[in-house]
């Protein structure tokens, strides 16, 4: 695959996991701060793994970028 089908599958599975979380919320079966929590411990680990990572390869930098929209999607909810 190319860096946009890449971009197209990770937002594809972005658009899927936000409406999962909402509907789980919607129909009580957890808490918006467990959402939170689980959203949030997703992104430390996609930092974690930035970190982990050697600087300047792609692989990092979408695991920042990943982490920086799992914590935006947290504070949406």
């Amino acid at each position: 695959m190319n860096s946009f089908e890449d971009a197209a599958y990770a937002r594809a599975a972005l658009s899927t996991t936000i409406v999962l979380f909402r509907t789980l919320l919607k129909k009580g079966l957890i808490t918006r701060e467990e959402a939170v929590r689980i959203i949030l411990d997703e992104a430390v680990s996609k930092a974690i793994q930035a970190e982990a990572h050697d600087q300047g390869q792609a692989g990092s930098e979408a695991d920042r970028r990943c982490a920086e929209i799992l914590k935006l999607i947290a504070q949406q909810l």
